[in-house]
């Protein structure tokens, strides 16, 4: 990776952290009135886990990358946890969202059983990919800075994830919305002045869309085994995690 490429995702990593922490502190008197102050539920802690967590691989990824002289063995290891620390916060994430949606479907068991196999299939084939994907990264040195970096082989386990998290999303969604049409053609008179309801749905489906920007954008570069964009990827995925929760909370 030549040396202007390997800044620019240096700086991609800064602005996204720049971006987190921006995010956050903007939005803080909210989070303490709706989330610190009520009561303490598995799902309030899965969100707090998925919320702050995200800081950890996004610090490390900053630190790691804006290093001169990095060991490639340490680049190696450190580049990993990232990888795994973010892929573990997705599937948290998911599942979330596979919370909501039985929620919205007012608890019912078939859907239960549906989504739980389906977060199951998704954590299964993503920890499968993780493990060959940081099984065909080696540690690289890159003259003259000597800052960390990988060299990504082409590894179809990539692509298995991405899509599988792109068919989660695109599920998730399309259950949303056909409830969505459901609540809004039998209670036209009750929801038709909600700015709740109608915020709830519009968000869920802007960040259906994002995501399936992200998703595509990586399956794209997976799929070409191209390392310099993939890294890029990499740096956005940690906004995109953040903003999962965000619009689907």
């Amino acid at each position: 990776m030549p040396s202007y490429d390997l800044q620019f995702v240096s700086r991609a990593d800064v602005a996204m952290l720049t971006a987190l922490t921006y995010d956050t502190v903007l939005n803080i008197d909210q989070e303490y009135c709706l989330i610190w102050k009520t009561p303490w539920s598995a799902v309030k802690v899965l969100y707090l886990c998925v919320r702050y967590s995200t800081f950890v691989d996004t610090i490390l990824a900053v630190h790691i990358r804006t290093q001169l002289n990095v060991d490639p063995a340490m680049c190696h290891l450190a580049t990993s946890f990232i990888q795994v620390f973010a892929v573990i916060g997705t599937l948290i994430a998911e599942l979330i969202l596979t919370v909501r949606t039985y929620a919205l479907y007012e608890q019912s068991a078939a859907l239960l059983v549906f989504l739980s196999g389906m977060w199951l299939s998704i954590a299964g084939v993503t920890i499968w990919a993780l493990i060959k994907w940081t099984g065909s990264s080696t540690a690289v040195a890159i003259s003259p800075a000597d800052s960390c970096t990988l060299d990504i082989l082409s590894n179809p386990g990539v692509v298995i994830a991405c899509s599988s998290f792109l068919i989660g999303e695109t599920v998730v969604f399309l259950l949303t919305v056909w409830k969505g049409v459901r609540t809004f053609s039998l209670s036209r008179s009750v929801y038709r002045h909600s700015e709740l309801v109608t915020t709830f749905y519009r968000d869920g489906i802007l960040f259906y869309l994002a995501m399936f920007v992200i998703l595509i954008l990586d399956l794209t570069l997976a799929a070409q085994a191209s390392e310099r964009p993939k890294l890029i990827a990499d740096s956005a995925r940690a906004e995109a995690k953040l903003e999962k929760i965000e619009f689907w909370i």
